[in-house]
């Protein structure tokens, strides 16, 4: 296994990504959940928030330990 760094942007940029599908997966469709009175809004609301924590942003480069890709196996 080997460090990498992986730098702030590109971090982010990913980040972002990631929680903008989610978003679309999965609060999008809670929203209309909430209009419809079917979930509450602290229900739409954490979601959202669990997903910030899932995909943070970062301040800075980050170093992480990466091994080599997972083989296919057929």
């Amino acid at each position: 296994m080997a460090i990498e760094t992986f730098t702030k942007e590109n971090v982010n940029l990913h980040a972002k990504q990631n929680r903008k599908n989610a978003y679309e997966k999965i609060t999008d469709p809670m929203f209309m959940e909430v209009q419809r009175g079917e979930i509450t809004q602290e229900e739409w609301t954490a979601e959202i928030n669990r997903i910030k924590e899932q995909f943070p942003y970062v301040d800075a480069d980050v170093q992480m330990e990466v091994g080599e890709p997972a083989e296919f196996i057929e």
